[in-house]
């Protein structure tokens, strides 16, 4: 059995006592923990929560127990396993959620296991996370599904990052060690223009420079796993951004139109002069309506709202709403870059579904520019017929029907989408270049390159 935890440096405490559920969601910082499946991941966020006293002292105890009887050593991944349980059996919504806090914030683990979990939830909002965790065995090294939930990390636009070097007890916290698992994971990171803030030696197990700072590596001097993500900066203010907001529905009573919908970015209010993209209808705003306290006098990235406007105009779900003046793009073609994860490949001249924001639009595959080893990001093959399995590839879409968003770099949460095949999500992307069909009247194309 492992030994007994050290102190803990924070006071144990019930984080729903501390804060409300939708206090925490909007001020905590979210994070996510990505690396290969054997690397520790449960065991450092059950280290991470008993060490910050964000799960009951009894909790652990119970559990401690259980083991005991059966006989088993105690893992402190057991504690995820404990509150997976109080998921699947619906108890309360505080429990439901994956969060701790430090002394210094709140902190929500958007849970994200696995490939397909990331790009389905990149429809949804959320894998809107403001930072993350790459976890590496310090023993193995970076492995390939390392690579690839790196390459995922840009694709989801997150810039905030640390590496967590773990079971380096196993090789006796030797600095050596370290160094060259650390120097690969830079040097990887730094392909796919991402830059890791702190590289932490760990042993989750042992809680070793997780919550307290360990003697073990007296030769590091950065900080603890804690230390590092509260000097992240906070999650970039959505409502600085242009004013988006997806058409979810229209509903009409009371003889007016609501167009409903979740602004993802930026923020509106009675008397905007707003347009709709793909379709191009003007109107202004009249009153925005937000359950259930009724008519507000603004409305900001985050809101689900209702819209009423002065002019009664047809639009159907999947359009994008902005300010006039300040709008998105209207295309019939996306160059983009993507991770496929269909068991059959991607193929040329195939048609899939296309999902970006609420729009949703058929595509066809009219050119594959490159394709890619995820391993080593380096071109496999140019022009391609096919991207296989975990590859990636530079692919030019056409729409059957106009689509409206945002470049990714200026605008991440309109600018990727995902590639549905027979119902099934199985491509992510990042939109790098729009261009439209020749003789469109609204004609614009625009590159990051340019």
């Amino acid at each position: 059995m492992t030994s007994q935890p050290a102190t803990k440096t924070t006071t144990p405490m019930n984080i729903s006592d501390l804060i409300s559920h939708n206090d925490l969601t909007e001020r905590a910082l979210r994070i996510v923990i990505v690396g290969h499946v054997d690397h520790g991941k449960s065991t450092l966020i059950g280290r991470l929560f008993y060490d910050t006293g964000s799960i009951p002292h009894e909790r652990y105890a119970e559990i401690e127990n259980t083991c005991r009887e059966q006989g088993r050593p105690f893992e402190y991944a057991y504690l995820m396993d404990a509150l997976q349980e109080e998921r699947e059996q619906n108890v309360t919504i505080e429990t439901t959620q994956t969060q701790f806090r430090s002394t210094k914030r709140g902190y929500l683990i958007i849970d994200a296991p696995g490939h397909k979990e990331f790009l389905k939830n990149m429809v949804t909002g959320a894998s809107e996370a403001d930072a993350a965790i790459l976890l590496v065995d310090g023993v193995e090294g970076v492995r390939e599904q390392t690579r690839r939930h790196a390459y995922i990390l840009g694709l989801l636009g997150i810039k905030q990052v640390m590496v967590a070097i773990n079971k380096l007890d196993q090789v006796a916290f030797d600095r050596a060690r370290f160094d060259q698992v650390a120097a690969d994971t830079r040097a990887f990171l730094h392909s796919l223009d991402l830059t890791a803030q702190f590289v932490v030696p760990i042993s989750a197990r042992d809680g070793e420079n997780m919550v307290r700072r360990s003697d073990k590596t007296a030769w590091y001097d950065g900080p603890t796993v804690i230390e590092a993500l509260d000097a992240f900066a906070p999650a970039v203010d959505d409502a600085a951004k242009p004013a988006r907001m997806p058409v979810h529905d229209v509903y009409k009573w009371d003889d007016l139109r609501r167009y409903a919908g979740r602004i993802e970015t930026g923020s509106f209010r009675p008397g905007d002069r707003i347009r709709f993209q793909p379709s191009g209808h003007e109107s202004r705003i009249r009153t925005i309506e937000r359950w259930p306290d009724g008519p507000r006098p603004s409305a900001s990235a985050g809101a689900c709202v209702g819209i009423i406007l002065e002019d009664e105009v047809y639009v159907e779900p999947g359009e994008l709403m902005a300010r006039i003046g300040d709008e998105p793009i209207r295309a019939t073609e996306v160059h983009a870059s993507l991770f496929w994860m269909g068991r059959a490949p991607l193929e040329l001249g195939k048609t899939y579904g296309f999902k970006l924001g609420t729009a949703d639009a058929e595509v066809e595959v009219v050119a594959i520019e490159e394709r890619l080893d995820p391993s080593t990001l380096e071109v496999v093959e140019r022009f391609a017929e096919q991207v296989r399995e975990s590859e990636v590839g530079r692919v030019v879409l056409k729409l059957k029907t106009p689509v409206a968003g945002d470049l990714f770099d200026v605008n991440p949460k309109l600018g990727r989408f995902v590639l549905v095949d027979g119902g099934i999500v199985t491509g992510g992307g990042i939109v790098r270049n729009y261009g439209v069909s020749v003789g469109d009247s609204t004609a614009r194309s625009v590159r990051l390159d340019e």
